[in-house]
C-alpha cells in the first residue's frame, strides 16, 4: 500500500478530528490554473493527514486517465419514495488529525488556495465519537477488512488497470433523526443496525433481519463480497446531527451494489430500515490517485 495516498489508511487516534471540503471549479477554469493550484497545496504538514480526490471532469483537465468505471453520481430512486441525490462536486480534500489546531490551519490553507478557481459546495467538520460510534450509538465501521491484504484489496485498484494504486471514493452528508431513532427500544433499535449496541456483536440466524444495515449492505454479487473501506465520521451542532459517509473501493460498482440493496432496488424488493431515520443530503463519486500520479503533476 505504500503507493496509495497515505490518509486512507493511516492509523488513526480515539481523539482525531476531521475535515471534508467538497469544491466545484469555476466554469471557465483553465487546466494550468487548476494544476498550479494542486501543485502548490501542501500534503506533508506534520500530524494532518491530507487526501485529495477528483471527478472525471478535474481529471480531465488535470490530463490524468479516468479509471474505467468512474462517473457522476445520479439521482438514485428507491421504493417507498426513498432516495439518495446526487450533489457531484469537482475536488475533494479530506483532512484528519488528533491536533485540532494545525487541522484548521490546514483546511484554512486549502481552502484559501481554491477560493480564485471553484466554490466550496460542501463543508462537514467531523469527530470521534465515544470509541468510533455513530452519533446513533453504535460503532460505526464494523465490517472493514481487518488485514492488510484484504483492505488493499478491498479499497485499491488493481496494477492492471487504469488508476492503479488509487481508489474509488464515495461521499454521502446523512442527516439523522435521533430524537426518532432514541424513541424505539434498543432491541429494536438493533434490529434496524444488524448488531448489538452495546457489546457490538452481529446479529445471527433469525434475529437478523432481512432489512437491518448489515443486511442490506454486507453482501455479495456473483459470490463476490462487495467489501469496501469505510472511513466515515459523525458529525454534530445544536440543530443537525449526522453522519459524513466516506468509503474507497477497487470497484465503483461495489457501491452502486450496496446502494441498490439499500433502496430496495433488488430483486426482493426490500430496503435499508436505517433510512426510515438517515437520510442522504448530498452525494458524489471521486477518483483518488495514488501517491505516484499525484507527484507526476
Amino acid at each position: 500500500m505504500k503507493n496509495t495516498q497515505s490518509a486512507i489508511f493511516a492509523e488513526e487516534q480515539q481523539q482525531y478530528f476531521y475535515y471534508h471540503l467538497e469544491f466545484s471549479l469555476n466554469g471557465e477554469i483553465s487546466s494550468a490554473a487548476l494544476k498550479a493550484v494542486i501543485q502548490n497545496f501542501n500534503f506533508t504538514i506534520d500530524s494532518v493527514n491530507t487526501l485529495i480526490a477528483f471527478s472525471s471532469k478535474s481529471l480531465s483537465l488535470l490530463g490524468m486517465d479516468i479509471p474505467t468505471q468512474l462517473k457522476d453520481f445520479p439521482n438514485y430512486h428507491g421504493v417507498q419514495d426513498l432516495s439518495m441525490p446526487s450533489t457531484q462536486g469537482d475536488i475533494l480534500v479530506w483532512l484528519k488529525s488528533d491536533n485540532q489546531s494545525l487541522l484548521m490551519d490546514q483546511m484554512l490553507a486549502i481552502v484559501g488556495a481554491m477560493k480564485n478557481i471553484g466554490s466550496l459546495d460542501i463543508e462537514v467538520s467531523g469527530f470521534n465519537y465515544h470509541n468510533s460510534r455513530d452519533m446513533i450509538g453504535f460503532v460505526d465501521g464494523t465490517g472493514n477488512p481487518k488485514t492488510d491484504e484484504l483492505r488493499y484489496q478491498a479499497a485499491v485498484i488493481p496494477h492492471n488497470e487504469i488508476g492503479a494504486d488509487g481508489s474509488y471514493v464515495m461521499t454521502q452528508k446523512w442527516v439523522t433523526d435521533l430524537a426518532s431513532f432514541n424513541q424505539r427500544p434498543v432491541k429494536e433499535q438493533e434490529q434496524i443496525i444488524g448488531r448489538t449496541k452495546v457489546d457490538d456483536i452481529e446479529l445471527e440466524g433469525d434475529e437478523q433481519p432481512n432489512n437491518s444495515h448489515v443486511s442490506r449492505t454486507d453482501i455479495k454479487v456473483d459470490g463476490v463480497a462487495q467489501k469496501i473501506w469505510r472511513s466515515s465520521s459523525p458529525y454534530a451542532s445544536a440543530t443537525e446531527q449526522g453522519l459524513y459517509f466516506l468509503a474507497f473501493s477497487c470497484e465503483l460498482s461495489r457501491f452502486e451494489s450496496q446502494i441498490h440493496s439499500m433502496l430496495g432496488l433488488t430483486d426482493d424488493g426490500v430496503h435499508d430500515r436505517l433510512m426510515e431515520f438517515s437520510k442522504p443530503v448530498s452525494g458524489s463519486y471521486w477518483f483518488a490517485p495514488s501517491q505516484v500520479q499525484l507527484e507526476a503533476l
